[in-house]
């Protein structure tokens, strides 16, 4: 790939992004075509190398030499809102996030702006002789260079010698394609700025020496506040677990569960099982309810299902535990076990809470049956409760109840 070099760039603002990244004039005097020599030129338009109203630096970088792609990241957007919503994020005081918005708004009064608004006095950066500008006081300068390589170290960048804070900004960003949640790779640059502003404050106003490992020992500071409140979690260090645990931040790694074959158990010797199951269309809506009655050989003994009209789903899954055992105690059917896949029924019957007066009832019917059954109510995965679940969705339609097996 050939480059002419191209000094004369205009600022401009792109609207939607719907011109041609290679052949529209929207860069400065020429279009990028006739600056940068490929063998080929693509249609994307400008949009294409967005993401989330701002630049995706590391895609123009796969097509455009580094000073050309510096030049292009510095050209404001007009949507230009994913970065100005990260900086609201829960992890951040609102005293950073004011900062950081005002920031990013080319709002913070460093000496030169200052300058530029009238006032008269000399402007001296803090470490050295330089004139205070944005771009020095948090990109350039000797001491905030270092806070840069230091943590650029430890997530192993190569920083890009530039003066723009928005691309030192946007290359940690995209420096990895997880950017949901404020990742730790966005909340870093934030933290930097924020702190290299109060040491800047510190040493301008109260005399206190301006150092690389003060701004570094208070961005590790915070982080560790975040990490102590559980307020960061792994999520946050997506693809960077490994350097979480450098910095001394240990997540619980989930270990995935092995896949296990789910299907219906049949009861001891002697016992039967009862499968229930209660359907809502709407909750409420129109509800049915049905179970299957079967023994230790996985003979069924006896299947109903009853349309209920309109109600809840906790009432219908009530309503099936209730009948089912009713049945199973007119038919002899027992000792019993009854499995329920709603953990809702589950809780209700364990602890016999109070509610409406019909599933008050309800619960009061089905403990009666518990003690004359000597029945055990047990949770059930929906897949091995699938006779019923059939049963009482079928059920919802009818309008006669069933009770002869199938």
């Amino acid at each position: 790939m050939q480059v002419n070099h191209h000094s004369s760039t205009k600022e401009c603002q792109l609207g939607e992004g719907s011109v041609s990244f290679w052949h529209d004039n929207w860069f400065g005097e020429k279009p990028l075509a006739q600056l940068v020599h490929r063998d080929t030129y693509t249609m994307e338009s400008v949009r294409y190398y967005w993401h989330e109203g701002d630049w995706n630096v590391p895609k123009i970088l796969q097509i455009i030499p580094m000073p050309f792609a510096q030049t292009i990241c510095q050209i404001p957007i007009a949507a230009g809102q994913g970065l100005l919503d990260d900086v609201w994020h829960r992890s951040l005081r609102p005293t950073i996030s004011v900062f950081l918005w005002r920031l990013f708004q080319d709002r913070i009064p460093v000496d030169a702006r200052m300058q530029q608004k009238g006032f008269s006095f000399p402007s001296k950066y803090q470490c050295c002789e330089a004139e205070e500008t944005v771009s020095h006081l948090f990109i350039e300068s000797a001491a905030v260079r270092g806070v840069w390589q230091h943590f650029a170290a430890i997530f192993g960048l190569c920083l890009c010698d530039t003066g723009s804070l928005n691309h030192m900004v946007h290359f940690w960003r995209y420096s990895t394609p997880f950017h949901s949640d404020l990742h730790i790779r966005t909340l870093i640059p934030f933290l930097i700025l924020w702190f290299t502003w109060t040491q800047r404050n510190a040493a301008k106003y109260r005399g206190v020496p301006f150092s690389t490992d003060s701004i570094i020992l208070e961005v590790q500071r915070h982080l560790h506040i975040l990490y102590a409140a559980r307020i960061w979690t792994s999520t946050q260090w997506k693809g960077d677990l490994h350097r979480a645990a450098v910095m001394g931040f240990i997540f619980r790694q989930q270990v995935p569960r092995a896949p296990s074959i789910v299907r219906w158990q049949a009861p001891s010797p002697s016992w039967f099982k009862l499968n229930t199951d209660g359907s809502s269309l709407g909750n409420p809506g129109l509800a049915g309810a049905a179970g299957i009655i079967r023994d230790s050989a996985g003979h069924v003994h006896l299947a109903y299902q009853l349309a209920l009209g309109t109600g809840t789903s906790v009432l219908a899954e009530l309503t099936a535990v209730w009948r089912g055992m009713e049945l199973a105690l007119t038919h002899g059917l027992a000792p019993l076990v009854v499995e329920v896949d709603a953990t809702t029924v589950i809780s209700l019957l364990q602890s016999r809470a109070s509610g409406k007066w019909e599933v008050q009832h309800m619960i009061m019917r089905i403990v009666c049956l518990q003690q004359l059954l000597v029945a055990d109510v047990q949770h059930v995965f929906r897949e091995a409760n699938g006779a019923a679940d059939h049963l009482a969705k079928e059920s919802c339609f009818f309008t006669v109840d069933s009770g002869a097996p199938p």
